[in-house]
C-alpha cells in the first residue's frame, strides 16, 4: 500500500503569528518524504533504497522539540523521547527533530537519528562539535532503556544530521560524514562493527539556494527552502522532478516562509533607507548645515539618542 505523504497538512497547523525561518524549516523536514530524502543520501543504511522504502521505515511520527538533552540526566523511558540539553551560556535547549529508522536489509536493529537546522553557519562553537555532543547525548541516554549494566554492545547508533541553509561558499553545496574509524597502529586487528556507533553528517546548501547545485537532495533542500520561489512554483517543481505530492501541511509553511521571507525584505528595505537617513543627518550636522537639534527632530529621535548616534560616528 503506496504510503500518503504529509507535506500538505503540516502548513495550514502553522501559526502564521509565530513567522520563523528555524521554526517553518523544521516543520517542512520533519514529514517523512523530505525525511525520506534526506536518509537515503546521508545515511550509508538507505542509500540503495527507494525513498517509498524508506518512508516505511521510519517508525512512527517523528517528534519535534520535545526531546531535551540535559547532561548528567539519563531519561526514564527513551520511548517517550523526553530528554533535555543544556548547553553552557545556551540555555536549555531541544533537539529539532528526534526519531527511529529501521534498515530494510534487517542486518541492524533501529537506529536513533536527530535532524537539525541551522541557519546560522559561523556561530560561536563548532557545527560538528556540536553535533557530536549530540551524538554523546543520544548515546549515554540509551543506558537504563537500550541497554542494561554494562551490555555495551547493545548501544543503538546514533546519527545527528546537520542541515546548513545558508553555508558560505567555501563549503556550499556539500555533505560531510564524521565518524569514528578504526586504525591499526601497530599489527593488524580484523575489523569489527561494534565501534560504528555515532555519526555526524553536515549538509551544506548555498545561500542563492541554486538548485542546479550539489546533488538531487541539495536540489530538494533548495527549492523547499528558497525565498524566490513562490508556493504554486515549489509545488508544481516537487511534483514534477522529484515526485512529490506536497501536503496541506507542507503548503501551509512553504507558504509562511515566503509570506517572511517578502516581510523580512520589506523590513530590510526600509532599515536600509532609515540607516542611510541617519548617515546623511550626520553628516550635515558635522558640516554645521544643520543643528543636532533639528537633525534629531527629523530622525525622530530625542537629543540624547541622537548624541549616541553621532558619539559613535566620532570615534
Amino acid at each position: 500500500m503506496r504510503a500518503k505523504t504529509n507535506i500538505s497538512q503540516l502548513i495550514d497547523r502553522i501559526n502564521p503569528d509565530k513567522l520563523q525561518y528555524n521554526t517553518e524549516i523544521i516543520k517542512i523536514l520533519s514529514d517523512k518524504t523530505i525525511l525520506a530524502w534526506i536518509l537515503k543520501y546521508a545515511v550509508e543504511e538507505f542509500m540503495n533504497c527507494g525513498i517509498e522504502v524508506i518512508r516505511e521505515c521510519i517508525e512512527g511520527t517523528p517528534e519535534i522539540h520535545t526531546r531535551k538533552v540535559l547532561p548528567g540526566k539519563t531519561p526514564e523511558s527513551i520511548t517517550g523521547m523526553n530528554t533535555a540539553d543544556l548547553v553552557l551560556d545556551e540555555g536549555e535547549s531541544y533537539f529539532d527533530i528526534y526519531f527511529y529508522a529501521y534498515p530494510p536489509d534487517g542486518e541492524k536493529t533501529k537506529i536513533i537519528i536527530n535532524v537539525e537546522a541551522q541557519n546560522k553557519y559561523d556561530e560561536k562553537y563548532d557545527i560538528v562539535t556540536r553535533a557530536i555532543f549530540y551524538c554523546a547525548r543520544m548515546i549515554s541516554a540509551q543506558h537504563g532503556t537500550e541497554f542494561v549494566n554494562s551490555n555495551y554492545q547493545d548501544i543503538i547508533k546514533v546519527y545527528s544530521i546537520w542541515i546548513c541553509p545558508n553555508a558560505p561558499k567555501r563549503v556550499e553545496y556539500t555533505i560531510t560524514s564524521h565518524k569514528i574509524v578504526k586504525k591499526d597502529i601497530c599489527g593488524e586487528v580484523p575489523d569489527e562493527d561494534y565501534y560504528d556507533l555515532l555519526e555526524v553528517i553536515i549538509i551544506r546548501l548555498g545561500k542563492d539556494k541554486n538548485r542546479t547545485k550539489g546533488n538531487r537532495l541539495h536540489g530538494l533542500l533548495s527549492t523547499l527552502l528558497s525565498a524566490k520561489i513562490n508556493v504554486s512554483d515549489k509545488k508544481e517543481i516537487l511534483k514534477q522532478e522529484f515526485g512529490i505530492q506536497t501536503t496541506v501541511e507542507v503548503e501551509g509553511g512553504l507558504r509562511t516562509m515566503c509570506n517572511l521571507a517578502d516581510e523580512i525584505e520589506e523590513d530590510g528595505i526600509a532599515k536600509g533607507r532609515a540607516e542611510g537617513m541617519l548617515e546623511t543627518l550626520v553628516s550635515l550636522v558635522l558640516k554645521g548645515s544643520i543643528t543636532k537639534e533639528e537633525a534629531a527632530q527629523t530622525a525622530g529621535m530625542n537629543a540624547k539618542e541622537f548624541d549616541e548616534v553621532l558619539a559613535k560616528v566620532q570615534k
